[in-house]
């Protein structure tokens, strides 16, 4: 370890940098070389500094684009002090030790997240000089500290008090590394809006360039014996990682996968309605909505499936309530793994708080920025490489075609867009049937996963049947994620109450089955868009 004597200071975000310089001049002595904005700040609160220009006799140029690229400044970081040959160097070229550099950069992601940015603009706010000087003390670490980012201020104060005006060897490494990663983000920013500047209607690039975060280590991956971990995206405005969790165990890998596909539902039914999603396995087992009563659209999804319901992850679009709180932990035979919601009501929080291992999380205003949240793509892993594509988040209605001699009207509607939501969200195949109850819609059976149409058709039904529901299966409507290519789909449809169908259309009998449907009296929309879910 050595001692701080001399340290460079240049900032964008001066947020504490003022009291942070403060002890370093004050109670170690450190001498300060700063530039334009920041040497101001310091020297209008009293910190005695040497201005860059001064100290390497040379002005900024170009209104600021060249400040600190000199030999003084970069060889007092690079030199190494070990080295006999840099010492000489250093002595004939007059080079002072520079032992610290405090820099952050140009804020270049949150400038082009401004929709009127012009590239001129864009183009000012790519950082050189601090690239630069970080990049330099990161590669001589040994012998000097960077600092890159504010929220190491107090880590690096905490050793200098500790050592007596030193810094471990393990945290000027640590620093380094992460020097590394940010200037890949920062890289990557600048790689990808180029990219996109320069072919705005082209969705993939030559290249893609993503930086990811540990958030924390996950207890096992999917299976026991696989390690695993969850990674935030720096590009990404908004993500899992913004949740705040208020109880429970630790998140677990699977855990990740179920909380990302129910806000997803969440998103999906966007209304004023008290929506609520319960699933297994990413897939739902019961979703329900209701105009006045959040604990009605519980009970509803809830007793869609009860079996599959144990130990599943349970969802809430609005605050959630007391008596929601209540039915969660004192209905017999209710186990659930996580509960999230926007917000919960601070007696409903002590309610489910009796429940130690359940995992609480608060979703905060996430289910309002639907548009922000898929900006980004959605990447899914193969083996050696990613397969990208724009996540599926456009209304799940692209067309709306009865092409049956029987109409819908206004509810039947309304539910039939419900069930086809739903079946959006069960793994492909999959089959929903749903109902209208007056202050919302309900499912009444879900099948997913299955190899065919009329397998996955006849698995939704046995469900509901399974389950108490074959009274509402008679008069019900029917959702599917993709085309019927058979009669034998819808035949199973309507044999066990469905009274109309919605699907994409798009089969090369399509002809066939509206024949087939006018024959059994049943509705047949087409809605033109596949909802696939793999």
């Amino acid at each position: 370890m050595k001692k701080i004597e001399r340290a460079l200071v240049s900032v964008f975000d001066k947020n504490n940098v003022l009291s942070f310089v403060k002890v370093l001049v004050n109670e170690f002595g450190v001498e300060i070389l700063s530039t334009g904005g920041t040497g101001k700040l310091l020297e209008n609160n009293g910190i005695k500094i040497i201005k860059i220009s001064e100290y390497t006799a040379s002005p900024e140029m170009f209104d600021g684009r060249v400040k600190t690229l000199h030999p003084k400044i970069e060889g007092g970081i690079l030199y190494r002090r070990a080295l006999e040959k840099d010492i000489e160097d250093a002595k004939k070229y007059n080079i002072l030790p520079i032992d610290m550099v405090i820099c952050n950069l140009y804020q270049f992601k949150e400038a082009i997240s401004k929709p009127d940015i012009t590239l001129e603009e864009a183009l000012e706010m790519i950082d050189i000089g601090g690239p630069t000087m970080i990049r330099a003390a990161a590669k001589n670490f040994p012998d000097v500290v960077v600092v890159p980012h504010v929220r190491y201020y107090d880590q690096v104060i905490k050793e200098l008090k500790e050592y007596n005006g030193q810094v471990t060897d393990k945290t000027r490494a640590e620093l380094a590394q992460d020097v590394f990663t940010i200037m890949a983000d920062y890289n990557a920013a600048i790689a990808n809006f180029l990219q996109s500047y320069y072919n705005p209607d082209k969705v993939f690039g030559k290249y893609i360039i993503k930086v990811y975060e540990k958030v924390q280590d996950c207890r096992y991956g999917e299976n026991w014996d696989q390690s695993a971990a969850y990674y935030r995206d720096l590009s990404a405005k908004y993500g899992l990682h913004r949740f705040k969790q208020l109880g429970g165990k630790q998140i677990s890998f699977n855990n990740f996968l179920d909380i990302d596909s129910c806000v997803q539902m969440l998103l999906d039914f966007d209304e004023e309605r008290y929506v609520t999603a319960i699933l297994k396995h990413t897939s739902p087992n019961g979703i329900a909505t209701d105009k006045k009563n959040q604990l009605k659209s519980v009970q509803m999804a809830y007793n869609c499936d009860p079996m599959s319901a144990f130990g599943g992850i349970w969802g809430v679009n609005k605050e959630l309530t007391p008596d929601v709180a209540d039915f969660i932990i004192n209905k017999e035979k209710i186990f659930v793994d996580v509960i999230l919601a926007p917000s919960f009501d601070p007696k409903a929080l002590e309610i489910l708080k009796q429940k130690q291992n359940m995992r609480i999380l608060e979703l905060g205003d996430f289910l309002e920025k639907k548009n922000e949240i898929y900006e980004n793509l959605e990447i899914r892993s193969t083996l050696g490489g990613v397969l990208i594509q724009e996540y599926d988040s456009k209304p799940v209605i692209k067309e709306w075609n009865v092409v049956s001699k029987r109409k819908v009207n206004e509810v039947e509607k309304e539910a039939l867009i419900f069930a086809y939501k739903v079946s959006k969200w069960a793994k492909s195949n999959s089959a929903c049937f749903a109902q209208e109850h007056g202050g919302g819609f309900y499912t009444i059976g879900i099948g997913a996963g299955q190899q065919s149409r009329v397998h996955v058709v006849k698995l939704a039904a046995q469900k509901a049947r399974e389950f108490g529901h074959e009274e509402e299966l008679k008069n019900s409507v029917m959702g599917t994620d993709s085309f019927i290519p058979f009669p034998d789909a819808l035949e199973a449809a309507v044999n066990v109450g469905a009274k109309a169908i919605i699907h994409p259309g798009g089969s090369i009998r399509d002809e066939l089955i509206i024949n087939r449907a006018d024959e059994l009296g049943c509705a047949l929309v087409f809605c033109g868009k596949r909802v696939f879910r793999h």
